[in-house]
Formats: C-alpha cells, sequence, structure tokens
C-alpha cells in the first residue's frame, strides 16, 4: 500500500477545521473523486436515499470518479466510511466493490495560534488487481499525492472560509428603545437607556435630518448629523437636534459582545471535547 503524507498549516481556528473534516458531503466534494450516492441505514440493514435515512451513519454508498471529460471518465461502484475518531486522527476509508481499490485518509489538527491550525494528512491507496493505474490514471501513490495537492491545497488556499475572530454574522443587534417625537422630548430616554449599552448605534430619521450617535461602555462617543445637506459633529449636533421643533423617529440598538463571546467559547468547547483529535 502506498502512503503519502504532507503537514498543511491554515490560517483558521481549529473548531472551524474541525467542522470541515467531520462533514463527509463537504469532504468528499473536495476531494473531487467521490459522489455519495446513498446512505446505510442501521434500522433497515441496507443503503437508502438521504430522505429515507432514520438515524445518523458514516457509511455510504459511493461512485468513485476519475479521468477528465477531456480524456476518459472512468466510474467504480463502491463504498466509503467516515468520518471515524480514532487516537490517531479523524480517518475516512474506502473501496471499490470488488475491493480491487482501497484507500485511507486520516487528518490530525493541531492548534498552533488561536487563528493557526496545523493539520497533518495522510493518504493509504492500493490496487489489488494490475492494470488498475491505467484505469485510473495514476499509480497508487501518485493518486494519494494527487487527492492532496490538486484538490485539498486549492480548496484550503483560495475556496476554505478563514474568518479571523467574530464576524458580523455572529452578531445580532438589539433594538432597546425606539421612539418618535422632537428630539428634546428623546434626549432623556436615550441618556437613560445609553448607561447599559457596551456598543451602540442611535439612528435619528426626520424631515430634512438623519444622523447617528455612537455609544461605548455607556458613552456618547461620536454624532453625525445631516440637516439640511449640512454635516454637523459633536455637540454642534446634539444643540441642533434639541432645537428642531419637527418629529424625528429614533431607534437605539445595542450589541452585547460578552454574551457573544461566551456562546462562541461553549461552541468551541463543545466540538473540542467531542472532536478532539492529536497530530502526536
Amino acid at each position: 500500500m502506498s502512503v503519502y503524507s504532507q503537514d498543511i498549516t491554515i490560517q483558521t481556528t481549529k473548531e472551524r477545521i474541525l467542522s470541515l473534516l467531520t462533514d463527509p458531503f463537504l469532504l468528499t466534494g473536495v476531494f473531487g473523486h467521490i459522489n455519495i450516492l446513498q446512505i446505510y441505514d442501521q434500522k433497515e440493514g441496507k443503503y437508502v436515499k438521504p430522505s429515507s435515512l432514520s438515524s445518523f451513519s458514516n457509511k455510504f454508498l459511493v461512485l468513485y470518479i476519475f479521468g477528465t471529460p477531456d480524456t476518459k471518465l472512468n466510474f467504480l461502484e463502491g463504498e466509503m466510511e467516515g468520518p471515524v475518531y480514532t487516537s490517531e486522527g479523524i480517518v475516512y476509508r474506502g473501496w471499490e466493490k470488488d475491493q480491487k481499490f482501497t484507500w485511507e485518509m486520516k487528518f490530525q489538527t493541531k492548534a498552533v495560534k488561536p487563528m493557526e491550525t496545523l493539520v497533518r494528512i495522510i493518504v493509504n491507496a492500493d490496487y489489488k488487481v494490475s492494470g488498475l493505474d491505467k484505469l485510473l490514471g495514476r499509480t497508487p501513490f501518485a493518486l494519494a499525492q494527487h487527492i492532496v495537492q490538486d484538490h485539498i491545497i486549492p480548496y484550503v488556499k483560495y475556496f476554505l472560509k478563514t474568518p479571523s475572530g467574530i464576524g458580523i454574522d455572529d452578531i445580532t443587534p438589539t433594538k432597546i428603545l425606539e421612539e418618535q417625537g422632537t428630539f428634546s422630548q428623546i434626549l432623556p430616554k436615550i441618556t437613560k437607556a445609553r448607561e447599559d449599552v457596551e456598543y451602540g448605534i442611535a439612528i435619528i430619521k426626520g424631515e430634512d435630518v438623519n444622523g447617528r450617535i455612537l455609544i461605548k461602555d455607556g458613552k456618547i462617543t461620536k454624532i453625525n448629523v445631516n440637516y439640511k445637506g449640512q454635516i454637523i459633529q459633536g455637540q454642534d449636533a446634539i444643540l441642533e437636534l434639541v432645537s428642531l421643533l419637527t418629529p424625528v423617529r429614533v431607534t437605539l440598538y445595542a450589541v452585547y459582545i460578552d454574551e457573544v463571546l461566551m456562546t462562541k467559547l461553549e461552541k468551541y468547547a463543545l466540538a473540542t471535547v467531542s472532536q478532539e483529535t492529536s497530530p502526536e
């Protein structure tokens, strides 16, 4: 059996990498040569279509595809198993139905930094009959190397989403105030509501006027107002708003970063406990 191994450093969290490595549908798409057809149902004792599955399963009926449209495509029916969690890492393995072709891919992960993960990929491939290298277009070693260098690495380099820190999708602002009237009437309510705001923004809309007030740690840090096409900032903006006799609508939104961080930490802890692997 031919073995190919390569280490890859990826600029993202270990949690993000584990979420990819434990998704067989996503990962087989990255491999480029495996198409999942059906899933083995333990209750039924046979392969079924995904919509008929009664519970989680990690065993699949697959179609192996080799070649390119420019040359010739060859198809082999077979099976795949994974993810399988072992002391040596996350493992996927598969075979052609007559065992003429077998393979195994092992992933080991290690967090180097909060946003840097080392991934070791170990691929084994074996052909049980002579001449299969001509049919598949590569020797076993070349096939293992091809999967890593021509499929996995380009995916990581060009397509893998690697957010840094907390993404905007993780944050949902909370509306804590919405009032309509003159600004002088609304200002005391803003002053009271902002006391408990860690990060917030007040949006002001009215006839010939719109603006925003930024809040941090309960204090106003910045004010921008557009009044009849004129940009006014700071204390002058407050004075102008207070002098208005026409009604405005003010909506105050807040974001509580501590809650977002705690949620992220809880998700990370759960993923680490259930999916921990080591490249040792």
